[in-house]
């Protein structure tokens, strides 16, 4: 793994701009992840595809992550610092191996989702059209009683239980942050996902230079080309003389 650079950075960001989170995802890894290529990065699995993120992020912006939240009882808002290790998790019996789940006579064989799942899935008009195509995307085969069944008889019980053997074989797909309020003693989790914490991150640091280029290009005429070139410091320092 590997730091993006600044040309980099932009150039992912202009690329999944107007995408589906799933795309930008494949955007961040294909840049930071050379030597994959954008067909094997997709089918991995979410936990794996989000351990990679996370090492990506840390390469490109350190390992501390800072973010603010409101107390669920009382509203208070909480800024919280946390490391990418905190975010990662061994207990997960992610493999490519088909899961099997049996239970009350049903057998059913699973794969784990993946970024082409949730892009086709992310097709579907409403949120229980994307957890049918989903299933029917995952599930190999479902039986009763050695009988074949279609995806759609699976009781809403079974489907349940898929979706947690699911999460607990690709665990760094569910990460759960705690939380404790200091002003009201309230406790809760929270799911933390790094997809849309580095695109974030990423879209605010944009934003940013792209005002920083804005600013120095109105006040000398420079060329975009030749303001990204320079370092932070020196581009801080022009700002600072710009706006007296």
């Amino acid at each position: 793994m590997r730091p993006l650079s600044m040309a980099e950075l932009l150039e992912v960001w202009e690329q999944g701009y107007n995408q589906p989170l799933a795309q930008r995802a494949l955007a961040l890894l294909s840049m930071a992840c050379p030597d994959f290529d954008r067909e094997a990065l997709a089918r991995l699995s979410i936990g794996r595809r989000d351990g990679l993120l996370l090492s990506a992020r840390e390469a490109t912006f350190g390992a501390k992550l800072s973010a603010i939240t409101n107390c669920q009882n009382c509203g208070e808002q909480l800024e919280t610092d946390f490391y990418v290790e905190d975010l990662r998790t061994s207990t997960g019996l992610e493999s490519d191996v088909p899961g099997v789940l049996s239970a009350d006579g049903y057998e059913v064989r699973f794969r784990l989702p993946d970024t082409t799942d949730l892009l086709a899935a992310g097709d579907q008009q409403d949120a229980e059209a994307a957890r049918t195509n989903l299933l029917e995307r995952c599930v190999l085969s479902a039986q009763r009683h050695l009988a074949q069944l279609p995806i759609g008889a699976l009781p809403e019980e079974i489907v349940m239980e898929i979706e947690r053997e699911m999460l607990e074989r690709d665990a760094q797909a569910n990460v759960q942050l705690e939380f404790d309020c200091p002003t009201c003693g309230a406790k809760w989790s929270a799911a933390f996902d790094i997809l849309v914490f580095f695109w974030g991150e990423l879209d605010s640091w944009v934003q940013r230079l792209l005002l920083e280029v804005h600013t120095l290009a109105s006040a000398y005429g420079w060329r975009e080309a030749d303001i990204l070139e320079m370092s932070a410091t020196r581009r801080g320092m022009y700002l600072n003389m710009v706006s007296g």
